[in-house]
């Protein structure tokens, strides 16, 4: 279960850093995020 978080974590991290430094790449992380709590809501 420590290995659980400990990826969520990094995963986290690597995504913030890569909206931060990549550009356009925001777009796309809330398009994936608005698909996935779309289809979990429904």
């Amino acid at each position: 279960m420590r290995l659980f978080y400990r990826v969520c974590v990094i995963a986290v991290l690597l995504t913030v850093l890569a909206v931060m430094f990549a550009p356009g790449l925001d777009d796309f992380v809330e398009q994936t995020f608005q698909r996935y709590l779309g289809s979990a809501a429904s």
